[in-house]
């Protein structure tokens, strides 16, 4: 009985996973996300023990804390001037000289890094990419620079995923899916976001509105389990606090919000030419050495840091300002544009860091300033002007990301509210669909899943897809099936009677328990075992691959090549083991050989018309 359920339970797991093509992800996506998890939590504590000794003690810079954190110092703007100034240039030296010198890849934003990953190197970072990311990003961010978490961890754990697929030598498919799942348990851990991590490395691949489906399951897995292992060591506390009223209930505010989009995607594009623009016309034109580019980037930073201290790091404490309403309208836009600028600097000039955590930043700015300008012209209508700072963060970074499912999510699930999802759902799909394709902070992304090298040949219709198996199995064949118990000699008469090559062992229910063919036979007497004392179940291989009558002929041919057989045992869904028929290699290929015929003929007869 208790084998008999466990073969039912696996029968059922594969039929709901399809284990043969991604199920070994299933087993090894929760032990990635324990890894990455791990790897999240060491780059969290290094990153804001860098932050606390360099900004704290080298600048006597304390920011506000954000969400549940618990400030160490009372929020303190810079006191040591110089060192504002120097502090960003030293960082962009030492980040330049790590990544030129160690990993080329690893400069810029790591979440491009991974897109092109894969769609073009099967997957493939190189061992060394993890370390030297983390390094150089918290070199970078620790030291002031104007640059987030997310494309550095994005890039930690795929290449975290990366090395796991070598070490188990997965093929080039799995290994894409395992890094996509890296990143994911990095992102969803550090960003205290599962959800959001899982549709991230899902959705950020394609410039359009597709979506990696492969990649959803071990991805939500790892994330999951990322999520977890780092919850364990800093606590579930979410990202962002929000005041409990602040929830959508006056449908005349969408008007404003519909505005609001237009404004998004008019500064949104504004970011991302400036970004790219300091790039493409400045920085890959300065006749200087790239190691000390990034030095560049720091000292204009340390110069807009010294009338905007705001802009230095991540900038989640001002955020949370701008949430409980702190910061005046001429203040946030300031910040808003003064960040454009500082990440543009950071992070163009070649230095490491993420544009997740900066585009939250002008985001929540820009709403903030939006916000409250709507609520001294109609104080009535909008009540909540702090609102429109997080409606603001996930709208913007859906607009330069091309990423509006993830945006909207990965925003509720930092403040821990899905309030304000209807004007975030709203402003986040005008603001994807104002902004055309061309100007997105992801430059690696491609148009669609035909456009991406990585699914070449997938888009060619599978006609083995379309048959089922119950349309070719011919069920008015006799089938020899051998009682487990059956003895040797009994068993060579049976065979010498027949003309099948497969036998089916069959217990005293009649189910399947065993197969054995004429090459095995041959093998048992070619010993000295043969006689009386053995028996059918001897003789039969376990376990069984076997087919049901709704497989398409594409799983029957994986399960055929899979042990290089020639038959397969039919069994019915409904009673477990009942064995229905025999599949033989060439029904399937006559099958496949007659359907191709027919998709033919049609495309023939036209050819011939027009020949006439």
């Amino acid at each position: 009985m208790k084998r008999e359920l466990l073969r039912t339970i696996a029968d059922h797991f594969r039929s709901i996973f399809d284990t043969e093509v991604s199920g070994r992800l299933i087993w090894i996506s929760p032990l990635l996300g324990v890894i990455a998890g791990l790897g999240g939590a060491a780059f969290f504590a290094l990153l804001d023990l860098t932050q606390s000794f360099v900004l704290g003690r080298g600048m006597g810079y304390y920011p506000p804390s954000a969400g549940a954190e618990t400030a160490s110092h009372a929020p303190q703007l810079p006191v040591v001037w110089w060192a504002v100034v120097l502090i960003p240039v030293i960082g962009g030296l030492l980040c330049g000289l790590l990544v030129y010198s160690f990993a080329p890849e690893a400069e810029g934003h790591g979440t491009d890094a991974m897109v092109r990953a894969f769609h073009r190197l099967g997957g493939r970072i190189r061992t060394r990419v993890p370390f030297v990311k983390a390094l150089a990003s918290i070199i970078t961010i620790g030291t002031g620079g104007s640059a987030g978490r997310e494309g550095p961890i994005a890039q930690i754990g795929a290449g975290l995923g990366s090395m796991v697929s070598d070490r188990l030598r997965l093929g080039e498919r799995d290994r894409r899916l395992l890094m996509l799942s890296g990143a994911a348990a990095g992102i969803g851990a550090i960003f205290r976001a599962p959800l959001g991590g899982a549709l991230f490395v899902s959705e950020v691949l394609y410039g359009s509105t597709a979506l990696e489906f492969a990649a959803v399951i071990p991805a939500f897995i790892a994330s999951i389990t990322g999520y977890t292992t780092f919850s364990l060591i800093f606590g579930r506390a979410v990202v962002f606090e929000t005041p409990p009223d602040l929830v959508f209930t006056n449908l005349t505010e969408l008007p404003f919000y519909l505005a609001f989009a237009f404004v998004c995607a008019l500064v949104g594009y504004v970011y991302v030419a400036v970004f790219y623009g300091l790039r493409n016309r400045v920085f890959r034109k300065l006749p200087i050495p790239k190691y000390l580019k990034p030095a560049v980037g720091g000292l204009v930073l340390g110069l807009i840091a010294l009338q905007l201290p705001h802009v230095m790091s991540g900038g989640y404490g001002w955020i949370q300002q701008a949430i409980d309403g702190q910061l005046t309208v001429g203040l946030l836009v300031l910040l808003c544009f003064g960040k454009i600028v500082a990440t543009s600097f950071t992070i163009s000039s070649g230095g490491s860091g993420g544009v997740f955590a900066p585009s939250l930043f002008i985001g929540a700015m820009l709403g903030g300033a939006f916000g409250q300008l709507c609520h001294q012209f109609f104080p009535e209508t909008i009540t909540h002007p702090e609102a429109f700072v997080l409606v603001g963060m996930g709208g913007f970074f859906a607009g330069v990301a091309r990423v509006p499912l993830t945006a909207m999510l990965m925003v509720c699930e930092m403040s821990g509210s899905y309030d304000l999802l209807i004007p975030l759902m709203l402003v986040s799909i005008v603001n994807v669909a104002v902004l055309s394709s061309r100007w997105s902070l992801y430059e690696e992304q491609v148009p669609a899943m035909v456009d991406s090298p990585a699914h070449q040949g997938d888009f060619v219709v599978d006609v083995l897809e379309q048959i089922r198996v119950r349309e070719v199995m011919n069920t008015h064949r006799q089938m020899d099936l051998i009682p487990d118990d059956m003895p040797l000699p009994e068993i060579l008469r049976r065979a010498a009677d027949t003309e099948n090559t497969y036998f089916p062992v069959v217990d005293r229910d009649r189910r399947l328990v065993g197969i054995f063919s004429l090459r095995d036979l041959r093998t048992v007497l070619t010993g000295d075992r043969a006689g009386s004392l053995v028996l059918a179940t001897d003789i039969a291989t376990t376990p069984v691959l076997t087919v049901s009558p709704d497989d398409d002929l594409h799983v029957a041919l994986r399960r055929f090549t899979r042990k290089n057989i020639d038959e397969l045992p039919v069994l019915d869904p409904e009673q477990p083991g009942r064995i229905l028929g025999m599949l033989r290699r060439k029904e399937v290929i006559a099958a496949y050989h007659q359907r191709v015929t027919q998709l033919r003929q049609p495309s023939e007869s036209v050819s011939g018309s027009g020949s006439r």
